[in-house]
């Protein structure tokens, strides 16, 4: 397997898992009163998740 497709396979495992973590989080979310912290961490796994799908994307458009 080249660099480039091991590369792309790690990102792909890992947006798989942020996308678990995501839902994980989003199932313990209460219906009232969003704590700051658990808000905090959606945002920062979102922003992740953004950061890895832009660098898949580019890495396959190679």
């Amino acid at each position: 397997m080249s660099a480039k497709a091991e590369g792309t396979e790690e990102l792909r495992k890992r947006i798989e898992e942020l996308e678990k973590e995501i839902e994980e989080l989003q199932a313990r979310w209460p219906a009232h009163s969003v704590k700051p912290a658990m808000l905090m961490q959606l945002e920062e796994l979102e922003a992740e998740l953004e950061r890895l799908r832009k660098e898949l994307k580019e890495k396959e458009g190679m």
